[in-house]
């Protein structure tokens, strides 16, 4: 695989207060369950899936202003709304559980949908004055903008001294993540590629992003693309307007075919382990996060946070559960279906993990 060129360096950041870490992975993963262990842990601001709700404005423009970037993080999205609302993402989607919500819950501000509820007992409290603040924030880098945010996130927490943001699917900005944020430390997340495409099939935003994938191929529009991935390229937010007006039904409950899953996660996986060229992110199974849950929690804490403290290593010990693998539930041409899909993904995986250079 040739790597792409490379870009040119994304504003620096002014300095933070705070540490950071950054949970890449390929969706479907166990990094929802990496979450609620990095929230529990007493020094580690965890923001979860901050940057897949801001969506096609996640990572552009390069300079907002503090009205703009709070633009992105406070307006409703149709398109939003559609993958994830306590009907279609009763599990992940927490702004449904706040009882008596200040927002309609099927269609609330990117930031309320799991970032606050994931923190806050009143996430509406926290986004009142964040709506009274972010706005008058100067122009700067989108770098200086989410720091700044995490700053405040974690003073009205307190104590907590590292943020961590993870978003399903983080792994293919992987690229655009580093640059911006240089001196947070990488977890690398990894789990068998059958069963995360097993489990994005069953997914209504993985769905999409396969739909997404396949069908805009042929127009040169490339989802996954180092320079312009979802979130980055400017083509995004159109199409994003475009998905909150047109029947997305269809798409959210129809099963892609197992070859288009693993497809998909092979490609992920290829293109997303590209930009990590030169790093040294820590490498976290989910497997291994269920099969032995204390050292490897363990090893997370140490990594971002320079500490694990043994009562938050004990509490979060029982978390993690293991489960079947999904191939035993198919058939034998099924499971080849998917495993052949998933192989060169797997052997991306393999190879980087053991130092080599991409296949």
């Amino acid at each position: 695989m040739t790597s792409p060129a490379p870009l040119a360096p994304a504003p620096l950041a002014p300095a933070s207060a705070l540490g950071g870490g950054l949970i890449l992975g390929s969706a479907r993963c166990g990094s929802t369950l990496v979450s609620e262990i990095l929230k529990r842990h007493p020094a580690i601001l965890s923001v979860s899936e901050l940057f897949s709700t801001v969506g096609p404005h996640a990572f552009r423009p390069d300079r907002p202003s503090g009205a703009a970037f709070w633009r992105h993080l406070s307006r409703p999205s149709r398109a939003l709304s559609r993958t994830g609302n306590p009907q279609v993402a009763p599990r992940e989607f927490l702004y449904g559980r706040v009882p008596d919500p200040a927002h309609d819950p099927f269609l609330c501000p990117p930031i309320l949908a799991i970032t606050l509820p994931h923190l806050f007992a009143d996430p509406d409290a926290v986004f009142a004055t964040l709506a009274r603040d972010v706005p008058t924030w100067p122009r700067r880098s989108l770098a200086a903008q989410y720091l700044s945010l995490f700053d405040r996130l974690a003073a009205d927490l307190g104590g907590r001294r590292v943020w961590v943001e993870r978003s399903g699917g983080s792994l293919v900005a992987s690229g655009t993540l580093l640059r911006m944020f240089p001196a947070a430390r990488p977890v690398l997340l990894t789990r068998s590629g059958p069963d995360t495409a097993l489990s994005m099939r069953d997914y209504p935003a993985t769905r999409l992003a396969i739909w997404m994938w396949r069908r805009l191929a042929p127009l040169g529009i490339d989802l996954l693309s180092p320079r312009h991935h979802y979130g980055r390229g400017a083509i995004w937010p159109l199409i994003a307007a475009a998905g909150g007006v047109a029947g997305l039904g269809p798409i959210l409950s129809a099963r892609p075919t197992l070859a288009d899953c693993g497809a998909f996660w092979s490609e992920l996986t290829r293109k997303g382990l590209g930009p990590l060229a030169g790093h040294a992110p820590l490498i976290l199974s989910y497997e291994s996060l269920c099969r032995a849950p204390q050292d490897e929690i363990r090893r997370l804490g140490l990594y971002l946070a320079d500490e694990a403290p043994e009562a938050w290593v004990e509490a979060c010990a029982a978390l993690p559960q293991v489960r079947p693998t999904r191939l035993a539930a198919l058939d034998p041409a099924d499971r080849r279906e998917v495993e052949l899909a998933c192989a060169p993904g797997e052997a991306a995986l393999a190879a980087w993990t053991q130092g080599r250079s991409l296949p």
